[in-house]
């Protein structure tokens, strides 16, 4: 077997030799680097493997090889240079794999410094598979990936894994292939793939990674396209290409995103949740499955869009569909399609688990709105606007002081049915100053079925200032809860505590000097949790809300 060990002096004139060296047996004719510093400005072909045991190579011309490549952790790589995987005429009926650490050794802080990436690769292999043997960051290009270099032959994937046993799912995927360029250009990055308009779901699968890809991000935002998936599989099997894209809008400050497709992965949402008016019934995670993204830097933050494309789906019929994050409805709310193919929302921050569901049935209240408003910094209105009623019979107005435990404070009866916008308000005169107020509605319809809306919140201010209050300490343990409270003339003050759910738990009057006055309340009888304070004298009434904490 013929090595060739590249020294600086001999090397150019070694390369252009081993273009023309004669076929031999597999493999053979390599080129070595054993460590030292070489240069490429020619059109080369290496016949066998390529081994790059640690050194520097800069590529500004093209590496032709036909064997496999491997590379030590120390290597680096340079230069605006091609290299092509293509047995066209030696190794002919065989895969080719990349080895090692062809790769960005970090995030995008490492290009050009701990990096042994590729600036284009070519891929031509003709059993259409190019694979990557290793764990981690295996390969990267640092401008694009051409699937189907040759033009003739079969379009080439990239599996991060040995093919000869490839894990059932995209976490079992050992290794990692990058695009650590950071522009968002789709067709620029990722040449001759089956999804350069977009995708689709004609269960044509080529010209994608499988496994698991990573992309650099950058801050000015954009479209990301990730043509990630499985082994390619016939319609109904939910394998093959999951295409998806992701928008990044400008300021955000994401490196490098990584994402894979995972199978069988159940995306339920917990309750008998309603979206764009629809019961969600349907959740696609189980039978067809989910894809996972993750920010390597793990501190990556601003807002994104996704838009999927599932590859040979069989999906049932159904009139609505959208995108679910973590196992909730997430991101804009309201953000349907009629289909799962080309499907997105907006509004997500962050990454993990994105799945698709359905909504089957019709609710009867398409709620369009709902707010709360302070009116005339007398007491709030909570207001709400329908788009259509079928079915419907009331409207439960419920109040919080946590936004977790509610209490009902009112009940408005619905139209039953109706196909034309209708308002509904309930004005809650309970309410008291310097309170955050959180308020749902339970929308009850005529067979006893029902579901809660959304929470939105409210907060009267303080009115005339003849009069100050400060409560303290807050939290409150143990001890006694302190009232300082400034009047403008003597008079008899009520102190009242109302649990979280309204109850009135605590009531006491006092007579106290206009002036500066100090209150001390009992708390020892109190167990842990939220409560709300209210002062009320002739002509003012006040409110503080309490946490008590042991």
């Amino acid at each position: 077997m013929k090595k060739l060990n590249i020294s600086p002096h001999i090397l150019l004139m070694l390369l252009f030799t081993a273009a023309f060296l004669p076929l031999a047996a597999q493999h053979n004719n390599e080129l070595y680097n054993n460590g030292t510093t070489i240069y490429n400005s020619t059109t080369i072909a290496v016949k066998g493997d390529v081994h790059m045991a640690g050194g520097t190579l800069t590529n500004n011309g093209t590496i032709k090889v036909g064997g496999n490549m491997y590379s030590s952790n120390t290597f680096q790589q340079r230069g605006a240079g091609t290299t092509r995987l293509q047995n066209d005429n030696v190794n002919v009926g065989q895969t080719q794999f990349i080895q090692g650490s062809y790769a960005v050794r970090g995030g995008q802080s490492q290009i050009g410094v701990n990096d042994g990436s590729f600036y284009n690769l070519e891929l031509a292999n003709d059993q259409g598979i190019v694979w990557l043997n290793g764990t981690g960051y295996v390969a990267d290009v640092r401008n694009r990936v051409d699937f189907y270099a040759a033009g003739t032959g079969p379009v080439n994937r990239i599996i991060t894994d040995n093919p000869s046993a490839l894990p059932a799912n995209g976490s079992g995927y050992d290794a990692v292939f990058g695009i650590m360029n950071a522009n968002p250009s789709h067709a620029a990055t990722m040449l001759n793939n089956t999804v350069d308009s977009w995708g689709n779901s004609s269960a044509v699968d080529n010209g994608y990674v499988q496994g698991k890809l990573r992309r650099a991000i950058s801050a000015s935002g954009g479209q990301y396209g990730y043509v990630l998936g499985l082994e390619p599989a016939g319609a109904g099997a939910q394998r093959g290409m999951q295409y998806v894209h992701l928008d990044f809008q400008p300021g955000n400050n994401y490196d490098v995103v990584s994402g894979y497709f995972e199978t069988g992965s159940p995306n339920v949402i917990p309750g008998n949740p309603i979206e764009c008016g629809f019961h969600v019934t349907y959740f696609g995670g189980a039978d067809h499955g989910e894809w996972m993204f993750e920010d390597i830097t793990t501190t990556g933050t601003g807002n994104y869009e996704i838009k999927v494309w599932p590859q040979d789906d069989n999906f049932l019929p159904a009139p609505v569909w959208f995108i679910t994050k973590n196992d909730a409805i997430a991101g804009t709310l309201g953000d349907c399609g009629p289909s799962p193919v080309g499907l997105d929302r907006a509004g997500f921050n962050g990454f993990s688990a994105f799945g698709v569901a359905a909504g089957i049935t019709l609710f009867p209240v398409e709620l369009i709105s709902l707010k709360a408003t302070p009116i005339h910094n007398q007491y709030i209105r909570v207001d709400w606007y329908t788009g259509k009623e079928e079915g419907s019979s009331h409207f439960e107005v419920e109040r919080s002081l946590d936004a977790q435990t509610f209490g009902f404070i009112g009940s408005v009866p619905a139209a039953g049915s109706s196909a034309i916008p209708l308002d509904y308000h309930l004005d809650d005169w309970n309410a008291l100053p310097d309170i955050d107020y959180f308020y749902r509605l339970k929308m009850v319809d005529l067979d006893g079925k029902f579901d809660y809306t959304e929470t939105v919140k409210a907060r009267l201010e303080p009115g005339d200032e003849y009069f100050s209050i400060n409560v303290y300490p807050n939290p409150v343990g143990s001890e006694d809860l302190i009232v300082d409270l400034r009047l403008k003339d003597a008079e008899e003050i009520q102190f009242s505590v109302f649990n979280a759910i309204g109850q009135n738990i605590y009531a006491r009057k006092i007579s106290l000097q206009g002036g500066l006055n100090q209150v001390s309340l009992p708390t020892d009888q109190l167990s842990a949790g939220t409560y709300m304070l209210r002062v009320e004298g002739k002509d003012f009434v006040a409110g503080q809300k309490i946490l008590k904490i042991r």
